[in-house]
């Protein structure tokens, strides 16, 4: 017996079952498909299914891939041209001046924005346009090239910016028509080969060529020239300023080829030689001073007083931050640091009592004093005489010994002496012996042709020091090259 309130189970039929399995079968055959293909394209950030940059198609291919793509078709295909009157010429999309952004081109052609994009990519195609830019200059440049040889072509000139008579500021030039090539066929050629992406023939003509940049771009650049180099600029150095100039900022800019997309830049260099140049207001270079003290350290001389050094430490520094201030045109007030680098002294001991004579020996010190009051030679060693004084016929009066302090330069134990006399004749002196020159053709020599020294005036010798021979060889053995001598009155 059945309980009048009790259930009667439903059973499900055959039929149903089999179309729900297929159903859900289907579903997780399209979500895995769906997956899958989400995979591929997005995670591996690869263009979707129907994705064309010009002409050519990408789907499935890297943003490193289409850039890859680009650059070899803008440096590699060719267009080539002919036309009467025209030198025919097969050029690259960049040797035309068609300037490809390969990377943002490719960056656009593998973008994302919504789970839609991925289902509508699979019944519809998407065109991406090749970002480009114009340099007029090339491609006018090159109108006159392909018809310079035919009579009455002359070149178009762009627009183009340039400095002011006083070089403190900039103004627009405008461009000039020319006669050549047609421009905008050179440019249609090279768009040509980037949409195709293969090489490519056209017909070109020579007209008259008008500037492909507008005078408007030209001078919209010279103004935002003018307010670029506004910002004020200056270093303080201690109690100094250092203030730039106008003609030095107008350095700190890089004024481009006038186009649409012209930008200013900050030229660094400028800036960083600016900086380099102000620092040498402040900057000292250091000398180690050169003294002559005797055994109790009582300084005679000061050959060379010493100076402490002063060096700016962040001279790189500013120039980056006066750099970064200008590009976004600001004011710079900066001040340059510094640290000081100490002289010493280098003393140099002097022999007891070589304060009265004519050189400051050090002790044991050899050199040769040339006295042209008492017409003497005398070898010293520190204060000691070493070689005794000897008599000697110093240069005439038309042609003095020189005075002052200098060095054997070299020895020649035998020397043929030329030079001119004062009237001008040659006169050539053979086997002069023990000659030491001690400044150019001046020396100390032996003259045999001498019978009688120590005098001077009349009669004298055309500079060098006469000696008698043996005692200019007693000086010749005795002195080595390098020894000090001394010219004095």
């Amino acid at each position: 017996m059945i309980h009048p309130f009790s259930e009667t189970p439903i059973s499900m039929s055959k039929k149903t079952k089999t179309t729900i399995a297929t159903v859900a079968a289907v579903l997780a055959t399209i979500i895995a498909a769906f997956a899958i293909y989400v995979s591929y394209y997005a995670v591996g950030k690869k263009a979707l299914p129907g994705t064309t940059v010009g002409e050519v198609k990408v789907s499935g291919l890297t943003a490193m891939q289409i850039k890859k793509q680009l650059d070899t078709a803008e440096t590699k295909y060719r267009v080539t041209f002919s036309g009467h009157g025209v030198n025919g010429r097969s050029l690259t999309p960049k040797e035309i001046g068609y300037r490809v952004d390969s990377a943002e081109t490719a960056r656009r052609a593998t973008a994302r924005s919504s789970a839609f994009n991925y289902v509508s990519s699979l019944f519809t195609s998407r065109q991406i346009p090749i970002k480009h830019q114009l340099n007029a200059q090339v491609t006018s440049k090159l109108s006159h090239e392909l018809t310079k040889d035919i009579k009455g072509a002359n070149p178009v000139t762009e627009p183009s910016v340039q400095l002011n008579a006083e070089g403190t500021g900039f103004k627009a030039i405008p461009g000039k028509d020319g006669f050549g090539a047609d421009t905008k066929r050179l440019l249609a050629g090279a768009d040509k080969v980037m949409v195709s992406q293969k090489n490519q023939k056209m017909p070109l003509t020579m007209g008259a060529v008008k500037p492909l940049v507008d005078i408007k771009f030209a001078q919209k650049l010279a103004d935002a020239a003018e307010k670029f180099i506004q910002p004020q600029v200056t270093i303080k150095a201690g109690d100094k300023e250092i203030v730039a100039d106008q003609k030095d900022k107008v350095s700190f800019v890089i004024v481009p080829e006038v186009s649409r997309h012209a930008k200013l830049t900050t030229n660094d260099n400028a800036v960083a030689d600016w900086v380099n140049k102000s620092k040498e207001a402040v900057e000292v270079k250091k000398v180690n001073g050169q003294r002559l003290v005797n055994s109790a350290g009582k300084v005679l001389r000061t050959k060379t007083a010493s100076k402490d050094g002063v060096t700016v430490t962040n001279g790189d520094q500013l120039a980056k931050e006066i750099a970064s201030n200008f590009a976004a045109g600001k004011d710079s007030s900066l001040a340059f640091e510094t640290k000081v680098d100490k002289a010493s002294n280098e003393d140099k001991l002097i022999a007891d009592g070589a304060e009265n004579l004519a050189y400051l020996a050090a002790p044991g010190e050899k050199w040769i004093d040339v006295n042209l009051s008492n017409y003497t030679v005398t070898g010293y060693e520190g204060t000691v005489v070493a070689v005794a004084p000897t008599s000697m016929v110093p240069g005439a009066p038309a042609t003095p010994t020189i005075k002052g302090t200098f060095s054997i330069q070299r020895k020649l134990r035998f020397d043929t002496m030329r030079g001119f006399n004062t009237d001008g004749t040659r006169y050539v002196t053979p086997n002069v012996p023990y000659a030491m020159y001690f400044s150019g053709g001046y020396a100390l020599h032996g003259a045999p042709w001498r019978s009688s020294f120590g005098w001077g005036g009349p009669g004298g010798s055309h500079g060098c020091v006469n000696m008698p021979v043996s005692e200019a060889g007693e000086f010749y053995n005795w002195a080595p090259v390098g020894t000090p001598v001394v010219v004095h009155r």
